[in-house]
């Protein structure tokens, strides 16, 4: 067969149409292009001025840091601050220590004895009152001995009985005051 066109109006339209397609592609292509590199363009300015920013935080951040290793005041200060919190943990101890102490203390009920003063130091307790008798002082020492408290009645001062007025009742009372020690196993509770 011969390859003789017998219709070179059809030939020509697919040449157009081939023609139209490539300038389209290309179009395409050159568009394509033109936005990659514009926002290659964008990204690298503002991937300049990050790192502009980065530096400058960066550098910031040195200046501080030596200024504030050269600084005595600042020295001073966390030196200060550092005390403080020991000190705050160790109050904070001693508070919970104390709490346990006292609660330790009115485990025991003092059935006929007014404790008018109570001062806890570290290693022992100052207890000041009045007791209606010795039977009463003496039954709530027994029950501090078994609460765990060292009692030693001869550094007790005692004295005698004389009438006082409390809240408008006149009874006989003997006035006493006394050191009272924790147990160093019960001391160690929390």
């Amino acid at each position: 067969m011969s390859q003789f066109n017998l219709l070179p109006w059809r030939e020509q339209k697919r040449a157009l149409h081939m023609r139209s397609w490539q300038i389209g592609a290309s179009l395409c292509v050159c568009a394509t292009v033109s936005a990659v590199c514009y926002l290659d363009y964008l990204w690298d300015g503002w991937l300049t001025d990050y790192q502009a920013q980065q530096q400058q935080v960066q550098q910031t951040l040195s200046d501080l840091k030596a200024e504030l290793k050269d600084s005595a005041v600042w020295q001073a200060r966390e030196h200060q601050t550092q005390q403080v919190q020991t000190e705050w943990q160790m109050r904070q101890q001693q508070q919970g220590k104390a709490w346990h102490v006292l609660q330790q203390l009115l485990s025991v009920p003092p059935r006929g004895v007014q404790i008018e003063r109570i001062l806890w130091r570290e290693q022992y307790i100052q207890l000041s009152g009045w007791a209606l008798s010795t039977g009463h002082w003496q039954a709530w020492l027994t029950g501090l001995a078994l609460a765990g408290f060292s009692t030693p009645v001869d550094k007790a001062q005692w004295e005698e009985s004389s009438w006082r007025n409390a809240q408008g009742l006149a009874a006989k009372q003997h006035r006493f005051s006394m050191q009272v020690s924790l147990s160093p196993q019960t001391t160690d509770k929390p």
